[in-house]
């Protein structure tokens, strides 16, 4: 009788682990294979120039991640940036500095993307969008 408990116990623990793996996305594999930025409008291609690392990217499902965009203004005015985003499946956790925010000509600011990745098998690029308006 002790034996059979202890082997229900044992059971519990085993199920409850495995239900923890799969429910976080350990059971899956996110591979990012390139990472993309995208203007929303003509006047940001123009003036604003990104830069970032980790263009390759493998994760577990569900995995948080984090990126570093440096935006600089090559323009002749201040840019407001209005909003960042990202493609699905992907999933924008935060962005810091809170937007919206100016970049001044001539300046750059990094921001810092916190990013989930899905709870499923992936393998794609990701893309960033960058919205932004010409301030005077």
């Amino acid at each position: 009788m002790k034996g059979a408990i202890v082997a229900i116990v044992i059971l519990l623990i085993l199920a409850g682990a495995t239900y923890y793996l799969y429910s976080n996305g350990y059971f899956y594999t996110v591979n990012v294979q390139g990472i993309y930025v995208e203007y929303q409008n003509s006047f940001l291609i123009n003036t604003i120039h990104t830069s970032y690392s980790n263009s390759s990217l493998t994760l577990h499902g569900g995995q948080t991640f984090v990126i570093t965009l440096t935006m600089a203004n090559n323009g002749l005015l201040p840019t407001e940036i209005t909003g960042i985003n990202v493609s699905a499946p992907f999933t924008l956790l935060s962005v810091s500095p809170s937007l919206p925010t100016t970049i001044d000509h001539g300046q750059s600011m990094s921001f810092t993307l916190t990013i989930k990745a899905p709870i499923k098998s992936y393998t794609g690029s990701l893309q960033i969008y960058v919205n932004g308006t010409k301030t005077l």
